[in-house]
């Protein structure tokens, strides 16, 4: 689709902000309207010894305690991702190895680079998938977690008010959390016709499976768990 018409942007500040710049810098209209956000969680810090450190997203790391972390820089960390790999570099994490982006990955990565029954701390949060944990302690590695961070969804009292001129061309959502917060939104009647025509693209095909069926028909799911896959779709419609 050449870039034209009004988005969504769904996903939790700061990251909405920046997905709406790419989006303005292709000529759409971003209408930000974060769903859910995060906020941090006070994790004690951990006794014993590791023998690394496993992270599943940003905000993991974002929202940790910077005493937990100065425990934890002088471990290997091992990221889901090229993000998450990043947030931890920035954190200080010298030796740092990203996974190809999920949580299956990860722990295939950590059970080839660690020993089984080698000790694992977890930063994770409060609303997670149980992909990666089934998995490393399948593997054979002793798993600790700490939750660092949650997420709540957000409720909007103005929302007729913020989606302004009406008709939303097309909504991005990230998490099936957004998908649930956007979908009793769209229920208020005065704003429920705005989204009769919405193209849905989700992050994830969980996100996809809890929209109601008179959405999935003008759904797509993205290729890979990462915005940009999001992006490619938008370039394909």
């Amino acid at each position: 689709m050449a870039g034209a018409g009004r988005v969504l942007v769904t996903r939790p500040e700061p990251g909405a902000s920046h997905t709406a710049g790419r989006l303005k810098e292709l000529g759409f209209t971003p209408i930000v309207l974060p769903l859910s956000e995060t906020v941090p969680v006070a994790a004690e810090t951990p006794t014993g010894q590791y023998d690394a450190v496993a992270v599943t997203s940003v905000n993991a790391v974002r929202h940790a305690d910077s005493a937990l972390v100065a425990r934890l820089v002088h471990l290997p960390a091992f990221a889901v991702g090229g993000k998450t790999a990043a947030a931890a570099r920035a954190a200080g994490f010298a030796d740092v190895t990203a996974a190809e982006g999920d949580g299956e990955a990860l722990a295939a990565e950590l059970s080839c680079a660690l020993r089984p029954g080698a000790h694992v701390l977890y930063l994770a949060g409060k609303v997670r998938r149980p992909d990666f944990e089934g998995r490393a302690r399948a593997a054979g590695l002793a798993l600790t977690v700490r939750e660092t961070y949650d997420t709540a969804a957000i409720d909007y009292a103005d929302v007729r008010e913020r989606l302004a001129e009406g008709q939303i061309e097309i909504a991005l959502i990230y998490s099936v959390l957004a998908a649930e917060a956007l979908i009793g939104l769209a229920e208020r009647p005065e704003i429920s016709g705005f989204f009769e025509k919405t193209r849905f693209l989700c992050l994830s095909s969980r996100i996809f499976e809890s929209l109601p069926e008179r959405w999935k028909a003008r759904a797509l799911i993205s290729q890979r768990p990462e915005e940009q896959a999001l992006f490619d779709l938008l370039a394909a419609l």
